[in-house]
């Protein structure tokens, strides 16, 4: 059989909350005693409060990372790019290339593939000037300046001259709006600077032109 012990004024107040524990001590005689415990926890209160107030303050914003995730997140896009510049470090014999991309541009002044190619291996091999001096000669001559601004930015960004990378860069796009990799380029840059926000709205207008170059090849 089950004894069942009498319940003291003690068991019920060791079974109720803090909160109703200091109610009830303002109650009974001899009250005072418990001032300390409820200042106590007063203070409790208000430092878990000011701790919280802070936390918050300090918390970025929700719109604010969601533009950092979007700024660092590399679209399926992004990648197909990676992977088409990744030819320009291919095996290849640099001076084979070289003198190769020099004849066409002999052909064709506004030849814009080999352009690409021969600034990209002038950059690589740290001729980083050389490159430049090509470009800004065939911006006399060439019609798609916005390209060529692009490379220039390109060799620019290599020679870690950032500032004037991102100048050109914007040349580029003044030019052409529409120049998807100018675009792809300035997110980058923005993302290294630590500007999120401007890095994210130049990846999403990448994403953006990427996207459409790829409904109307599908449609043509």
């Amino acid at each position: 059989m089950t004894t069942h012990l009498p319940t003291t004024t003690a068991d019920h107040l060791l079974g109720r909350p803090f909160d109703s524990l200091l109610d009830h001590a303002a109650t009974v005689p001899g009250a005072r005693r418990f001032d300390g415990v409820a200042a106590a926890h007063a203070a409790h209160q208000a430092a878990h409060h000011a701790a919280s107030q802070a936390a918050f303050r300090a918390a970025p914003h929700a719109d604010d990372v969601e533009r950092q995730c979007s700024a660092r997140r590399l679209s399926d896009a992004a990648l197909d790019a990676i992977a088409e510049l990744a030819v320009l470090t291919d095996t290849t014999d640099e001076a084979t290339l070289e003198s190769a991309c020099r004849q066409a541009i002999a052909q064709d002044p506004c030849h814009i593939e080999s352009f690409a190619r021969l600034t990209a291996l002038l950059s690589r091999q740290g001729r980083h000037d050389e490159a430049l001096e090509l470009i800004d000669q065939a911006v006399g001559w060439c019609g798609d300046i916005a390209s060529l601004y692009h490379f220039a930015g390109c060799v620019l960004e290599s020679a870690g001259r950032l500032p004037q990378a991102i100048a050109s860069f914007e040349q580029a796009l003044d030019l052409n709006p529409a120049l998807a990799e100018s675009h792809y380029r300035l997110g980058a840059l923005c993302e290294r600077l630590g500007e999120p926000r401007a890095s994210a709205a130049h990846f999403r207008v990448y994403r953006r032109l990427v996207d459409e170059n790829r409904s109307n090849q599908r449609l043509s």
